[in-house]
């Protein structure tokens, strides 16, 4: 039976770590500090000791003792904020992943549903061409809307719309709208099928800034 990954001790993690290149590079730290989180603090301090360390041993204890707490600082920040981005990323790509499973969910009753939800009354063609990006200019009411009734981060919705989703096998319309061609909020409204009063509704939708009931 295989045994399970022993916990690596912070002397051995920075042997590790001295042993790995002649000298410390921020690409090689945040390594460091992505492979051993718990130690992330020692990691940073130890490189910046190393990295104003000479080849002359002599010298190395006046050395320590002249490292500015401005040197560890900025070798801190540094990698701090690329973890603090690479984590990020992380978040809104799952985010757009988590919207784009709940957009190809959505088929007949459900897509009318979603339609209505998002302020479009009964017109899936409508929701259809927001879904894909046929419209460029959206209202924000609408897209806010859509993703409160999905359940999804608007910035994840907004990440996982495009032309593509025509082609999904879960996502589907009975009138799906050309994925090549684009057309503004108020070219696609008033080629509806429906009342001048829902027209003038649903164009009004862009005068409604995102949180306005």
């Amino acid at each position: 039976m295989t045994s399970p990954t022993r916990r690596l001790s912070l002397e051995e993690v920075l042997d590790e770590f001295f042993f790995s290149a002649d000298k410390p590079s921020p690409a090689m730290v945040l390594r460091a500090c992505e492979a051993h989180p718990q130690y992330r603090e020692d990691i940073l301090e130890f490189a910046a000791l190393w990295s104003v360390h000479d080849a002359s041993p002599e010298t190395l204890a006046a050395e320590i003792a002249n490292v500015s707490e401005e040197t560890v600082s900025r070798l801190q920040s540094f990698v701090l904020n690329r973890l603090h981005e690479l984590d990020n990323g992380a978040g809104a790509n799952s985010q757009a992943e988590a919207a784009r499973k709940a957009v190809e969910s959505l088929a007949g009753k459900r897509l009318k549903q979603a339609a209505a939800a998002a302020g479009l009354g009964a017109s899936a063609l409508l929701l259809t061409k927001v879904l894909t990006k046929s419209i460029v200019d959206v209202p924000i009411k609408v897209l806010s809307d859509l993703a409160a009734h999905l359940d999804v981060a608007l910035d994840g919705l907004q990440r996982c719309l495009g032309p593509e989703l025509a082609g999904t096998k879960s996502y589907r319309s009975k009138a799906a709208p050309n994925a090549s061609s684009q057309e503004t909020w108020k070219a696609a409204v008033q080629s509806l099928s429906v009342s001048d009063e829902e027209k003038r509704r649903l164009l009004a939708l862009q005068q409604v800034r995102e949180g306005d009931s």
